[in-house]
């Protein structure tokens, strides 16, 4: 599948454009190793000819994936 990098400062920016200030304030910065751990194994880079070859289109931006999500899961339209 074609990837989107994006900073968790854009992601929160992102949902902060279409959620308001009041659903930025619900998120808590904590550290969890965990998390760090499963995030570490993640790619930090890769090839998606193959997927764009069998017509996968990537996402614009973090904001078309927060749009896509209010649209598909809350059937809502974004404010």
């Amino acid at each position: 599948m074609p990837g989107l990098a994006a900073a968790v400062a854009d992601e929160i920016a992102a949902l902060e454009r279409p959620a308001g200030p009041e659903a930025i304030q619900l998120i808590r910065c904590e550290a969890d190793e965990t998390i760090a751990r499963i995030v570490a194994g993640w790619p930090q880079a890769f090839d998606t000819k193959r997927a764009l070859s069998l017509g996968f289109v990537p996402d614009a931006d973090f904001d078309s994936i927060i749009r896509t999500y209010i649209e598909d899961e809350m059937n809502q339209r974004p404010r």
